[in-house]
């Protein structure tokens, strides 16, 4: 059997897909991952062989002022916005639909490759991410199924409708049409990594797979301080993998600030960052910096994190026990953080928040009783859930079903 996997970025959006893929290479499955040539680095870490797709980079959309801001408002995004889009305002669904036309964009540069090597390789399943619009088009010119991997936490589904209920966005029904192939929806399926107490309920029907979480947060290598327990309560600090690739100015920014925040609590501070972004602690005194550490190799000797909002870093805390204070740095990230504080996994604050604020937040979630007893029952959900190992023999029944 073969299953091509396919993504348009990385690696906020190529690394829920890692452990699946391997355990489908593990069950003797032949593995691709098509990914755009800039991804191919975080491609090879993974130890998976890639396939390069499209361009280097996706074309530029040029937009509206209004709509090229980024997540744009008159008012805050409202809790629960991507499980219920009817909540959003005409403004929040322009911007969303605007936002989504993008992808619809970047994959009608990726089709052409995809196709043709699908078309050759003849993979009999296709797994994409959720804003990979490439995935479903060359599963459906070769008439096999496809699923979608959803993020570790707070999937965007259904971005492919405008206002995420109505017809397709402009050009994403061509993109089938080219390949003389029926347009189908992205997420209809999604392979979902959340338990059940960080779900929401929503407005449309999706078909779920589970998969038990496994963090994969790239490769690296554990200091040996790791193994060394510190006297006083160990913090790491992140702006996570993603924001630093996307955005490194803003990654090194956030991280300066939260680990500036946290200084005086008498805590151990680790300040976690991607290869050449340990530059953010530097100047906060006593501060370690954690240099390409995976997370789920760093999280487990800590007693809190303080974070962005990044799904893998608040999943990877999840799994490994540890309290989370989130400051989420745009709409996506405050959903996320949203869920951890309903589900009692952390704390959520302002991201203008000043210092003191912060410290005051953080010396509570530290002397917290209550958020340890809720992640204790977060983990033991997560451990009821199917095996990335059990998924595939799912997935291989799914790919014997056909369209």
């Amino acid at each position: 059997m073969r299953i091509l996997f396919a993504t348009w970025a990385a690696p906020g959006h190529l690394f829920p897909m890692v452990p699946l893929a391997w355990a489908a290479r593990a069950a003797g499955i032949d593995v691709r991952v098509a990914a755009p040539p800039s991804c191919q680095d975080a491609v090879r870490r993974t130890g998976l062989p890639g396939v390069a797709i499209g361009p280097d980079t996706p074309p530029e959309r040029k937009g509206p002022a209004r709509n090229t801001k980024s997540w744009g408002s008159d008012r805050p995004w409202p809790d629960g916005w991507t499980a219920r889009p009817e909540l959003l305002d005409d403004w929040q669904t322009t911007v969303l639909d605007y936002t989504a036309g993008k992808q619809v964009a970047a994959a009608a540069t990726m089709t052409d490759d995809l196709v043709a090597f699908a078309r050759w390789w003849r993979p009999d399943l296709v797994v994409c991410d959720a804003l990979c619009f490439a995935g479903p088009v060359a599963a459906a010119a070769v008439g096999v199924p496809h699923v979608v991997k959803g993020w570790e936490l707070g999937t965007l589904l259904r971005a492919e409708r405008a206002g995420r209920r109505g017809d397709w966005l402009p050009g994403y029904a061509e993109l089938f049409e080219r390949y003389g192939a029926q347009p189908r929806e992205c997420a209809a399926h999604l392979i979902d990594t959340a338990p059940p107490a960080l779900h929401l309920p929503e407005s449309f029907e999706v078909r779920r797979t589970p998969m038990r979480y496994v963090p994969f947060n790239g490769a690296g290598t554990a200091p040996a301080w790791l193994a060394k327990r510190p006297r006083r309560p160990r913090v790491c600090v992140t702006s996570g993998v993603a924001l630093g690739s996307y955005d490194p100015a803003t990654a090194a920014r956030v991280t300066g600030e939260l680990a500036q925040a946290v200084t005086g609590l008498g805590v151990e501070l680790v300040v976690a960052a991607g290869a050449g972004g340990g530059g953010a602690a530097t100047t906060v005194p006593g501060a370690r910096v954690a240099e390409s550490v995976p997370f789920h190799l760093l999280l487990p000797t800590c007693d809190a994190v303080v974070h962005h909002g990044g799904a893998g870093t608040a999943m990877t805390a999840v799994a490994c026990g540890v309290p989370q204070l989130v400051l989420p740095q745009s709409p996506p990230y405050a959903e996320i953080a949203h869920r951890v504080r309903r589900a009692g996994a952390g704390t959520v604050l302002d991201p203008d928040s000043d210092p003191a604020a912060v410290r005051d937040a953080l010396a509570r979630l530290l002397e917290s009783e209550r958020h340890p007893t809720a992640l204790a029952r977060l983990r033991a959900e997560m451990d009821a859930m199917p095996t990335p190992a059990e998924t595939v023999i799912a997935l291989e029944a799914l790919a014997r079903e056909g369209v």
